[in-house]
């Protein structure tokens, strides 16, 4: 079917050029004939007033010419589109300013553009949010309601708001937040001030612990100093008494300080992954190691499997060092004289393995997982076996309470109490599962699932 005439290739092409180019092509015939013109002049093949007459001929006609065969309407649209040509570069120019000024911020940023879309966000913003993909509905990615009634309200109000939330995620994370009017959008910047919050709760925390766990070995302290001042100061053997046990409160304040000083400088830096490559393997055997001694003077044995060649782990090694050290000391607590505690190490397992070998062996046993994670690819499991009296299953959930101790009347060696929760926030720190199962009669079991360092990573 025929929609209309055909046109001829100079129209099509005459129609397809702008008034600017037309113009300059008009300017170049008509200069070049002015040229030709005046060099016949020069060389004597025309006289100068036939030349001049020429000229001004020439122009006349020329000018007759072009704006007699100009359209205005193709003139007027072709303006418009030089316009709107020049309206999208210029729009082009600014978001590229935008987005290499948001993705320049070293903290979490978003620019949203007019519609509603996330139309620039920085790496920290992606992962603090975890989205990809280019300029999705920030109603599809945000779900802080702070955040939408900021960016709702500057977008009616066009003044700049200020306002805080908090990320829930296996840490807390706390942002302070500036949401402010930027060309056509809003500039959504946010400041991670967890670091402040936590120092401010740790030190509100361990002037509490302190206060009321040192109450007692403190009185105790002032009770025996004040009878060997008084009734016994001529005692003799309730002197050596005294001072011995003076010695094991003195020693208990000492362990209490250092275990609660530990557990407040993990708790700073919780929420921050840590960085660099530790050899699990060899923790685990410079660990055991370390406590055989103290595991001998009780008559235990703790054997080490699955540490004959390298695991490397993304962590800090003093960290993992703390944790195995809590869980071996803590099975020689427990373990009965000539008992046997089991190291197990077993790598390049998947999530739903590692799980099951830390802490899903003992099908009649209680179960509890006291930190979990998923999707960290092939892992790592630790697992530290004791011979004891084992734990009564309601006791489970509690067990990385801070100075939460299951029956301390059974005559087992005491400690602070701070021990498995140290465990439960380097877990948490390295991103990691912290699991406990325990059959009474049978003994306990606490694993470790740690994420593998893939090869090649940073």
């Amino acid at each position: 079917m025929i929609d209309g005439p055909p046109t001829s290739a100079p129209q099509a092409a005459d129609k397809d050029r702008t008034p600017r180019s037309r113009l300059s092509d008009f300017r170049t015939i008509v200069g070049v004939c002015v040229g030709v013109i005046l060099i016949l002049a020069l060389l004597g093949q025309a006289n100068w007033l036939g030349a001049s007459l020429g000229v001004m001929a020439l122009i006349l006609f020329s000018t007759v010419w072009y704006f007699g065969t100009v359209d205005p309407a193709t003139e007027a649209k072709d303006d418009v589109d030089a316009a709107m040509l020049e309206s999208r570069r210029k729009a082009a120019e600014e978001k590229a300013f935008r987005t290499s000024l948001i993705e320049a911020l070293p903290e979490p940023a978003l620019y949203i553009d007019a519609q509603g879309r996330v139309e620039a966000a920085n790496p920290a913003a992606r992962q603090t949010f975890r989205f990809v993909g280019a300029e999705p509905q920030l109603t599809a990615v945000v779900r802080k309601p702070e955040l939408l009634d900021a960016v709702a309200n500057v977008r009616q109000s066009r003044e700049a708001q200020r306002f805080e939330f908090v990320e829930r995620d296996e840490t807390d994370r706390h942002f302070a937040c500036v949401a402010a009017p930027l060309g056509p959008g809003i500039l959504v910047s946010m400041h991670d001030f967890t670091d402040i919050k936590r120092v401010e709760l740790a030190r509100v925390d361990f002037l509490a612990n302190a206060s009321h766990e040192l109450r007692t070995p403190l009185t105790s302290l002032s009770g025996f100093i004040e009878t060997l001042r008084g009734p016994a100061r001529d005692d003799a053997e309730a002197r050596e008494r005294f001072l011995e046990i003076m010695q094991g409160q003195a020693d208990r304040m000492k362990r209490l300080i250092s275990d609660l000083m530990s557990l407040s400088r993990i708790e700073l830096v919780e929420h921050r992954s840590p960085e660099g490559e530790t050899d699990l393997a060899d923790v685990v055997k410079e660990v055991a190691a370390a406590l055989a001694p103290v595991a001998a003077t009780r008559g235990v044995t703790v054997r080490v499997t699955g540490a004959d060649k390298p695991i490397p782990v993304t962590g800090v090694r003093d960290e993992l060092a703390q944790v195995v050290q809590n869980l071996i000391d803590n099975a020689v607590k427990y373990s009965e004289a000539q008992g046997v505690v089991e190291v197990e190490l077993t790598s390049q397992l998947s999530d739903d393995q590692a799980a099951a070998r830390a802490g899903r062996l003992w099908d009649s046993a209680g179960h509890m997982s006291i930190v979990s994670a998923v999707g960290r690819g092939p892992c790592v499991a630790l697992r530290v076996t004791d011979a004891g009296p084992g734990i009564e299953r309601q006791y489970l959930p509690r067990l990385s309470e801070r100075f939460y101790r299951v029956d301390p009347g059974r005559g087992l060696r005491p400690g602070t109490g701070l021990g498995l929760a140290i465990v439960k926030h380097v877990v948490q720190r390295h991103r990691g599962s912290f699991l406990v199962e325990s059959e009474p009669g049978r003994g306990s079991a606490f694993g470790v699932v740690l994420p593998m360092r893939r090869a090649g990573s940073a």
